[in-house]
């Protein structure tokens, strides 16, 4: 458990709001190899995020002003390595909690993506500093589709925002939304225990988006169909293909999208 307390006053304190930045984590990344002691929570928000990063290299593209993209700086107690994923797991548990006071049936998306049926709301790309064998600091990069209400081309089919599933959805200022959201961060980070592994793993497999539904997926550039069972505590994926299972880091294995 961690010791420190984040009000919401500490937060805002805490909180830099910038007009547009290429990327709030590089952003943060540069504050924190400049400026030390950098408190923790301290967190970037962009109105506009032109070169957002994603997982596999992928660039997260946003509308100006009306989507969330942030980075918040945590500092984990004495994290090993190969507890890492136990981070990621209690970042997506906090936002996806705080996504369910907005709209339902919210989803994580193994890693890191929360969707809602087959579409993408948000995501989370987490950086980390290592020590030796322990992580310094984190760096947790956030995107989620606030009041976006069109997505062109190919992303109408997979992106979504709280203004789509939501047209009564009240618009507030993005600021407004970052505060909540790194307020309910916080209340996790500090609540629980980073070293439960089995406790944040019942929680991440009870939201696992696809889990117990058969899927397409590409292994090796090959389609397969499989369902997944649940990921394990090196935060691997587990797919079962006829009477098989098999194990997938990161790399190994493409989501594809639901026929019909």
């Amino acid at each position: 458990m961690q010791n420190n307390t984040f009000s919401g006053l500490y937060l805002r304190q805490n909180l830099i709001v910038l007009e547009e930045v290429p990327s709030t984590n590089d952003y943060l990344k540069n504050l924190l190899s400049n400026i030390k002691p950098l408190p923790e929570c301290t967190a970037i928000m962009a109105k506009h995020q032109t070169q957002g990063k994603g997982q596999r290299g992928n660039i997260w593209l946003t509308d100006s002003g009306k989507n969330l993209t942030c980075s918040v700086l945590l500092y984990p107690s004495d994290l090993s390595i190969d507890l890492a994923f136990n981070l990621n797991m209690l970042v997506c548990l906090a936002v996806q909690k705080w996504l369910d006071q907005y709209v339902q049936n919210v989803r994580i998306k193994w890693p890191n993506d929360l969707y809602i049926r087959d579409k993408k709301i948000g995501g989370i790309l987490i950086e980390n500093q290592l020590m030796q064998q322990r992580i310094k600091s984190s760096i947790i990069g956030i995107g989620i589709n606030i009041n976006q209400d069109y997505f062109s081309g190919d992303l109408q089919k997979k992106a979504t925002s709280l203004k789509i599933e939501d047209p009564k959805h009240t618009h507030q200022d993005i600021t407004v939304y970052c505060i909540s959201l790194l307020e309910t961060i916080a209340s996790y980070y500090q609540c629980i225990d980073l070293r439960q592994t089995q406790e944040l793993l019942t929680q991440y497999n009870a939201l696992l988006y696809r889990r117990d539904q058969l899927a397409r997926y590409e292994v090796g550039g090959t389609a397969r169909e499989g369902t997944i069972r649940e990921v394990d505590t090196q935060g691997r994926l587990i797919i079962e293909f006829g009477s098989e299972r098999e194990t997938f880091d990161l790399k190994e294995i493409r989501f594809l999208p639901s026929e019909g």
